[in-house]
């Protein structure tokens, strides 16, 4: 992907939020922490909502499964369980070049963590609270979404609440799937959201990958190291097996 030449073009900024909307982000890890967005407007821990934008406590992001200002992942998490979320946002944004774990392609940005699974849920596979997660990021700043999940449904609703976001200039970016199937996968095959495929490191498309001519994009998704839910340092950093992540209801 000619990373070092990008660099040499731009870095990641700060200025620059990514919501990652997922199962959960680990914004203690020492490779994300430093990342992390900041909701000025909010005091930590006073159980009191004091920039009135409906959450309380919000102060690095939202637990919209929990409805709690905690976008971590609970202590049952494992490197294949709750840490979906927390590979992805190393992947976008986790510190570059503070000789700790990896190098992230936007090193520098802010990292917007949103929580869309419970803590007691069954199926820790399962994206419950996307679309409310997907809302708190269009209504407190984000510029960047992204959706690491979905599925064969769509539906007005969504693609409308996707509408207003591009509308407000929100870039919305979501994986086209791991089915090795053309048939369209949403939230990716909306309009107005960027579909990424993956490919391998040979810059073929990967065996998993879906595809079709609602793709728009294809990126590396294939053996990628990033950081995991398991513990806040650097000593476990693990590419999981290629998976979906599936989305019930807002």
């Amino acid at each position: 992907i000619d990373a070092l030449a990008a660099w040499d073009l731009s870095l990641g900024d700060e200025d620059v939020v990514v919501a990652v909307v997922d199962d959960a982000v680990k914004i203690t890890h020492e490779d994300l922490t430093d990342s992390k967005w900041v909701n000025s407007g909010e005091i930590a821990g006073n159980g009191v909502d004091d920039d009135n934008n409906g959450y309380i406590d919000d102060v690095n992001g939202w637990d919209a499964a929990d409805n709690d200002g905690n976008p971590n992942p609970p202590s049952t998490a494992t490197a294949s369980s709750f840490s979906h979320g927390t590979h992805v946002a190393g992947l976008i944004g986790a510190t570059t070049n503070n000789s700790k774990g990896i190098a992230a392609i936007g090193g520098g940005v802010s990292i917007m963590a949103i929580k869309c699974t419970a803590n007691n849920t069954s199926n820790s596979s399962i994206i419950s609270h996307g679309w409310s997660g997907f809302q708190y990021a269009l209504n407190n700043g984000a510029d960047i979404i992204n959706m690491s999940w979905g599925g064969t449904g769509s539906s007005f609703t969504y693609q409308a609440l996707i509408n207003a976001a591009y509308n407000a200039g929100i870039t919305i970016v979501a994986a086209a799937g791991n089915s090795s199937t053309s048939t369209e996968f949403y939230p990716a095959a909306y309009d107005n959201v960027i579909a990424v495929a993956a490919t391998t490191s040979t810059n073929t498309k990967a065996s998993y990958s879906n595809y079709g001519t609602w793709v728009d994009i294809a990126a590396p998704g294939s053996s990628l190291k990033s950081c995991v839910a398991t513990n806040n340092t650097c000593l476990l950093y693990t590419s999981p097996s290629p998976r979906d992540l599936s989305t019930s209801r807002m």
